[in-house]
């Protein structure tokens, strides 16, 4: 918020609580609202006529996505004396949820909260700027900073942007599992690999569907990157190897100690000691054409409108899975978990000056999802984002069914697969059940180790309390019978109970008849309280996109090259097919960066 308004703003509120009738009771107050994640608490100190002081003191909120309004927004409050401020982008739920929560705290002390609602009129609108570079990347998540990075190894002049408040996209959500299949770092590790099998194996997991000149792209240069990484970059990635069955090779690796933005936050860092420049909170929103080619962009910031000139432009903006108007109608009720950052911008914008795009249609959907109750509902007030809705259950729901005997049944109270397949065999399962949904079925032991693991989801006993006896979403419901737990989840209690019987009498002979489950020696037995869980589809990447060629520029609608437009990671369609493999999503937004930035990088020089 500009000084000049806050200064207004500040005098105006003060003026207003000074006026007769609108006097405040000095004091402390505390209240919450509900954030992404689960509640957030807030503490507001005000005088007789001033807010004093807003802090935070306890939320459940995203590190990363949530540093910026819990620090904003509080000073904002009390810069201006007002709750006419700005939430901040793609942290909109903590941001109504800090507002929420110190309304609330104003009206306990009889502030006027009209009054504070009131922003000053007539501000300026800001100002148009505009610079020169010779190549813009727009997005700065892992694709786009390994772009800068590279453009900037290349001592090209280049311009890293991103609408979010802090760089690292939706790469910066995850562990970063990296394919390295053919680096140094794998050889290390004593394994031997073949391109031509990472390719089949690539090609298998998307039904063979992949966009195969793009596939061939990622195996021949995934080892590199990977050793780009470690060797310039100073990355470091777990000793152990991670073995999936989708891989015939073990080459999945996790950056040290799997946390959630240490790999973009070291290529940030790697990127900035070059001397590269980025600008945050800056969205491009229209790409700019002279003489036939794109040359930039236009773009929105907190300070007014900026124009980027650029000789080469690359969209690395991510995906598509957050925008209501993209994302596939088909799927429009599976839950969502990733960046509210993605909702297709580059695609759109690329879209307006011709581009082509192809597989808008395939998601990466994952199972074992919990819908997450949203006041307001799942979608924005304006309905275009989808809100991030969704507790993700996968490893508590292993370690329940492995360890514990825990079974999933389907809306008839049948069981309905063997618990303890891989994750993709999970969820074409439950995508062949009404409603696509499924639900773990627990004894008090199994939900006891289940429920601990879930901590990390910001699941709490106060939380989920509230959902046992309730009659919407999600389904969380306990009892001391099956019938009555069928009852309450909405399934047929006898088919429940039923069900539990001929699974355990399977156990008692150690042979799964039905489904061919190996581990057979739990059974599920009462033990006092059984517990159903709903079990859903969840997303949080999208496989289509822009098509490129293999210099990665932006096809037209003709699959001719848009001059001056090139484009990496989620932003292009079609590499992984119908489905992604693990460690490929991270493996491709890195390797397609640094390819793009290399051909970016020759094309202006």
């Amino acid at each position: 918020m500009k000084k000049a308004l806050s200064l207004v703003l500040a005098l105006a509120c003060l003026l207003m609580l000074a006026c007769p009738g609108m006097a405040q009771t000095a004091g402390t107050y505390t209240a919450e609202a509900n954030g992404n994640n689960g509640p957030v608490k807030v503490e507001v100190v005000v005088s007789d006529n001033a807010i004093e002081s807003v802090t935070v003191v306890s939320h459940n909120e995203t590190p990363g996505i949530c540093d910026l309004p819990i620090e904003r927004i509080p000073a904002e409050i009390v810069e201006g004396q007002t709750l006419a401020v700005d939430v901040v982008s793609g942290a909109t739920n903590t941001s109504n949820a800090i507002l929420k929560a110190v309304t609330d705290c104003l009206t306990q002390a009889g502030a006027d909260i009209g009054a504070l609602m009131t922003a000053a009129a007539g501000t300026a609108e800001g100002t148009v700027s505009e610079r020169s570079v010779q190549v813009l990347v727009i997005g700065a998540g892992g694709s786009g900073l390994a772009a800068a990075a590279t453009l900037k190894e290349q001592g090209t002049d280049v311009l890293l942007i991103d609408k979010m408040p802090k760089a690292g996209g939706a790469t910066a959500l995850t562990g970063a599992l990296m394919n390295g299949g053919m680096s140094k770092q794998q050889a290390l590790r004593g394994v031997q690999d073949d391109v031509q099998v990472m390719f089949m194996d690539m090609m298998k997991y998307g039904s063979f569907m992949n966009d195969a000149r793009m596939a061939w792209l990622q195996v021949n240069n995934t080892g590199a990157a990977l050793d780009w990484l470690v060797d310039t970059v100073g990355v470091q990635f777990e000793e152990a190897l991670n073995h999936f069955p989708e891989h015939t090779n073990d080459r999945a690796f996790y950056p040290l100690g799997k946390q959630p933005g240490y790999l973009t936050s070291g290529i940030e860092s790697y990127y900035l000691s070059l001397g590269g420049e980025l600008l945050t909170e800056t969205k491009a929103e229209h790409l700019l054409v002279e003489d036939g080619r794109v040359a930039g962009a236009t773009c929105s910031t907190p300070d007014g409108t900026l124009v980027i000139h650029a000789d080469a432009t690359i969209l690395a903006t991510g995906g598509y899975g957050a925008s209501v108007e993209l994302r596939p109608e088909s799927l429009t009720s599976v839950l969502f978990y990733g960046s509210p950052a993605s909702m297709g911008d580059g695609i759109v914008m690329a879209q307006e000056v011709g581009a082509m795009t192809h597989y808008m249609e395939y998601l990466k959907s994952y199972p074992q999802g919990i819908e997450k109750p949203l006041e307001g509902g799942n979608i924005t007030a304006d309905g275009k984002t989808y809100k991030s809705n969704a507790y993700i259950s996968p490893l508590a729901s292993q370690d329940a069914t492995l360890n514990y005997g825990a079974i999933y049944v389907n809306k008839a109270g049948e069981r309905c697969m063997n618990e303890n397949m891989d994750f993709v065999s999970i969820k074409k399962a439950t995508m062949k059940q009404e409603g696509k949904q499924v639900y773990l079925l627990m004894n008090q032991a199994a939900y006891d180790a289940w429920f601990e693991k879930m901590g990390v989801q910001g699941l709490t006993e106060e939380l989920v309390n509230q959902w046992f006896d309730a009659d919407t979403a999600p389904v969380y419901r306990r009892a001391t019978t099956l019938e009555e737990l069928g009852e309450k989840a909405g399934i047929d209690g006898a088919a429940l109970a039923a069900t539990v019987a001929h699974y355990n009498e399977m156990c008692e002979a150690g042979v799964d008849t039905d489904f061919g489950r190996a581990e057979m020696s739990q059974g599920l037995k009462d033990d006092g309280m059984w517990y159903i869980v709903e079990q859903r589809l969840r997303m949080a990447t999208s496989l289509g996109g822009l098509k490129t060629s293999e210099s990665f520029e932006v096809y037209d609608e003709n699959e001719q090259p848009i001059a001056g437009l090139y484009a990496c990671g989620e932003t292009i369609g079609g590499v992984h097919g119908d489905e992604s493999m693990p460690s490929n999503c991270v493996s491709w937004a890195i390797t397609s960066g640094r390819l793009a930035g290399m051909a970016a990088a020759e094309a202006v020089e």
